[in-house]
This record gives C-alpha cells, sequence and structure tokens, in this order.
C-alpha cells in the first residue's frame, strides 16, 4: 500500500525528531502493509520554495539509503504539504514541491473554516498545470458540517486525501463520521497516514482498511487504497467518479418542527 501524506523526514517539521524515530516509523509502516511513503513535510512559511524542496530530496535520499542498508523494504518518495496561502503561488520553486516530480501536489486547508479563496486557490494552481490533493478535508470544522462544500472542489478538478486516523476514531466520532460521509459519496479519493511519530501519531493504516471495505464494494475501496495513490504516483492522469449530495437523515422530531 502506498501512504500518500506523512511527516517522516527527521527535524525539517513538526514530525520526526531524528532519524532513528524515521527509521522506527518506516519499520511501522511496513508492518502496517505500507511499501511507499510520499514524504510530505509542512510547508507553511517558507520563503525559499527552491531551497526547501532541495532539502526535501536531500533529506528523502539520505533516508533512503539508511533504508536500504539495514533492508527495510520502503520506497520513499519526496514531496510536501504546502498550506492554502495565496503568496506561495507566485514564488519560484512551487513546482518542485509536487509528488514525486509530477503535476499532483498536496494542499492543507485551515482546520476551522475553508478559506474565501479557497476556489480561487485551487482554480490558480490549475492553471499553472498543478493537480491539487487536498489533504484531510475530513478534519476541517466547516466541512464537517457541511460536507458538501467539498463537492464543488471534486468538480472543478481537486482530489483529496483522507486520514487513517479519522477513518479509524482515531480523532473522535464526528471526524470518523465525516469521513465516512465523503468516502461513501464519491468526495475520497485515496489515503494517508498522516504519521508524525512512531507512537500515537504513528503510520497506521491496517484499521481504516478494514472500515474501508465494511463501507464500499471491493472495487471502490480498492481504487481508493491501491489504483488512485499508484496513478499519482506514476503522474498519470486519475479520472474519478462525480461526488454525490450529501442529505442528511431527518430525525422524526424535524416532521414536527416544519409544522
Amino acid at each position: 500500500m502506498i501512504d500518500m501524506h506523512s511527516h517522516i523526514l527527521w527535524d525539517i517539521d513538526d514530525g520526526a525528531r531524528s532519524r532513528e524515530e524515521s527509521l522506527s516509523m518506516a519499520t511501522i509502516a511496513l508492518e502496517e502493509g505500507i511499501d511507499t511513503i510520499v514524504a510530505t513535510p509542512h510547508c507553511i512559511d517558507e520563503i525559499d520554495l527552491e531551497g526547501f524542496a532541495k532539502e526535501v530530496r536531500e533529506r528523502c535520499k539520505s533516508l533512503q539509503k539508511v533504508l536500504n542498508e539495514r533492508e527495510i523494504s520502503i520506497k520513499i518518495v519526496p514531496g510536501a504539504e504546502i498550506y492554502m496561502d495565496l503568496d506561495i503561488l507566485n514564488r519560484p520553486g512551487l513546482d518542485r514541491l509536487t509528488i514525486g516530480e509530477h503535476r499532483y501536489i498536496l494542499v492543507e486547508m485551515p482546520m476551522g473554516q475553508v478559506p474565501r479563496y479557497a476556489e480561487d486557490f485551487l482554480y490558480h494552481l490549475q492553471l499553472k498545470g498543478f493537480i491539487p490533493i487536498i489533504a484531510h478535508p475530513e478534519r476541517n470544522r466547516q466541512i464537517i458540517e457541511h460536507p458538501n462544500i467539498l463537492a464543488r472542489f471534486i468538480d472543478l478538478g481537486s482530489l483529496t486525501q483522507i486520514n487513517t486516523g479519522s477513518i479509524s476514531g482515531f480523532f473522535g466520532p464526528k471526524i470518523q463520521e465525516c469521513a465516512r460521509i465523503l468516502i461513501t459519496h464519491n468526495m475520497a479519493h485515496m489515503l494517508g497516514t498522516d504519521a508524525h511519530s512512531n507512537r500515537r501519531r504513528g503510520p497506521y493504516i491496517k484499521q481504516a482498511v478494514e472500515h474501508l471495505y465494511s463501507w464500499l464494494d471491493k472495487d471502490r475501496a480498492e481504487r481508493i487504497i491501491y489504483h488512485n495513490p499508484n496513478k499519482v504516483l506514476k503522474g498519470d492522469i486519475l479520472t474519478v467518479d462525480s461526488p454525490m449530495e450529501y442529505r442528511p437523515r431527518k430525525g422524526i422530531f424535524s416532521i414536527f418542527k416544519r409544522r
């Protein structure tokens, strides 16, 4: 399996704190059935994007070398998690923050509200030739309350990545339910552990995969687990199903409220 979102690189953001912790995270990932990890360190306040991208690639090469020496069969792919900030769009080096040097780029929204400029940001990314992948939208409070917001972004060409911890319930029942809604309504396209350590926020995926198979038929589940991530890593065009509108179930008391 492919982990599309990980903070496995040491001493570059709030992820792994040492090379040994990075190696421990890779070992856990292997035990979980992961064979490829996309390293996506936070890119929030970086002014020199080219310098940041160079550091990411050097760190990936260094980690890959040690993994190979220790016979830990994990492939590390360079990427980044850019913050949804209009200023970043015009900085040189943005094209070097894509996943595996292709067109796909991981984008993080704030956890609170969806920014008013979100649609413009995603549109201008695409004008520049990128394909945005929205990271963990199920953790955004506004999307938790109004999941259909995400459908608009997908209709306009963006993809989404759901955190495995959200699916398994690590972040609580509200986020888990939002993840389920997005997954069952064609608003989820790939998984990422968003691992930050070798402890509670580790690269755990097995439990999430079990939930996925219980929520979807085998074909739809395996598109999210295997097919879509492989397309992204190859740089191939990924065609996805149209989002389905989410309609909340109305309880019996809502009938009386309308009278």
